[in-house]
């Protein structure tokens, strides 16, 4: 976003300075020109002290559309309180190590990652990342909660965010391993999210022999691709996961990755590459991929939709939608299945809802979670579609613990994947 696009989309602060009482308006003014001067602290720190400032000082329209904040109903879950609770810990002006204080710290952690925060900042930040920062002083100053040093533990003991490798239950669950030669076209990489939901692997496994790819699954080699360890900012554990997921994926000799998580492609591009590590190799969303296929004509549509999925709703899963920046694939996808009628949501596409379920906030405040859920299932149902299609295994956990219990048998949460193998 360029200076102008920015100037006009908070042209609506104007007025508001120039209508505001003249000591007001000065004393504003005065701390943005001394901002440096005034704020400032002596010393080095990890957190984005620059930033999480001009959080401090902008007016906050970011609250407004923070699927925790609303969650929470309280203002002090806001993305700007937040950020300013997070300076005040890293420089001391907050005590995090006094047990008075553990609320503040657990603060930093009550975030769903669903970043709606930058669609609105006007100095394109995302808070989400402002509050990594913190968390990385206080792992420095070993004040890691027990709710996420228990998430390392199982990532250390069995290589996945479960208290057993969820990779390893494949056999139970009637899914295929597909070990690799060394000479793959493709790695289908599963997420662990996505190993509790084997009739949409499954499908992914149909859909990509049907169109005759070349790929492995590798289930008794996978780890989980580090995305929590990534969030909770334990590096040494990230780089053991990397390391095992580069070894594996170099094993395969595929010149591409496909993988049926959002979460799990953002973190083998975007958050490995900013943590230092690379796997030079293209690593892309499943339904992507399935695009490309349907485009190249390998595979196409043979089948009517069971009339009961008829009318969809498109949930945007937040992690494909505004860090992987793809609002397109899945209504493609769709609009080349005959017959159906989407409705969408209001917020949709880059300003989706989040379904609760991601980031750190889940094991902070699960009632905050799973809230969350609720809320954006209530968007979903205001369409007046009964089906939820999405392409996010952690989406279909968190809005699974959105819908009540006497709707269950109504309201249902589809996969792509799973719409695409009964069309073809």
């Amino acid at each position: 976003m360029g200076i102008f696009d920015n100037i006009e989309k908070y042209s609506w602060m104007g007025p508001l300075i120039k209508n505001a009482d003249r000591d007001v308006r000065r004393r504003l003014l005065k701390n943005l020109r001394k901002k440096k001067d005034r704020f400032y602290p002596e010393g080095e720190y990890k957190a984005d002290i620059k930033n999480l400032i001009n959080c401090m000082l902008c007016p906050n329209m970011c609250r407004f559309d923070c699927g925790t904040l609303q969650a929470s109903d309280k203002e002090t879950i806001g993305p700007a309180y937040k950020a300013r609770i997070g300076y005040y810990l890293s420089v001391g002006k907050i005590d995090p190590n006094d047990p008075e204080n553990k609320e503040f710290v657990d603060l930093i952690y009550k975030c769903s990652n669903e970043e709606t925060c930058k669609i609105w900042c006007p100095f394109e930040f995302s808070v989400v990342s402002l509050l990594e920062t913190v968390r990385d002083d206080l792992n420095d100053q070993g004040l890691m909660p027990e709710y996420c040093k228990k998430q390392i533990e199982k990532l250390n003991q069995t290589s996945t965010i479960e208290d057993h490798n969820i990779f390893k239950t494949y056999e139970d669950k009637g899914i295929e391993n597909i070990e690799t030669k060394g000479d793959d076209e493709v790695f289908y990489y599963v997420g662990c999210e996505m190993m509790k939901f084997p009739e949409v692997v499954k499908a992914n496994i149909e859909i990509l022999k049907k169109a005759g790819v070349k790929f492995s699954t590798n289930l008794d080699q996978k780890v989980c691709c580090g995305a929590p360890a990534l969030n909770i900012r334990d590096f040494e554990t990230v780089n053991q996961l990397a390391n095992k997921n580069k070894e594996l994926i170099e094993k395969t000799g595929a010149k591409l990755v496909v993988s049926d998580c959002p979460g799990c492609v953002n973190s083998l591009t975007n958050k490995y590459q900013k943590a230092g590590i690379d796997i030079s190799i293209d690593v892309i969303h499943i339904v992507e991929y399935f695009e490309k296929l349907f485009e190249e004509g390998k595979i196409k549509i043979q089948n009517n939709i069971p009339g009961e999925y008829k009318t969809l709703t498109i949930h945007d899963p937040c992690l494909l939608a505004r860090n992987l920046g793809n609002t397109t694939t899945i209504r493609n996808i769709l609009g080349k299945i005959p017959g159906l009628e989407i409705r969408d949501p209001i917020y949709n596409k880059e300003y989706t809802h989040c379904c609760g379920w991601s980031g750190t906030v889940h094991w902070a405040d699960t009632e905050i979670s799973v809230k969350e859920a609720q809320n954006r299932i209530e968007e979903l149902k205001e369409t007046g579609a009964k089906n939820i299609v999405t392409a996010c295994p952690t989406c279909e956990l968190g809005l699974s613990y959105g819908i009540a219990e006497e709707e269950k048998d109504n309201v249902k949460i589809i996969d792509l994947s799973i719409l695409i193998s009964k069309a073809i």
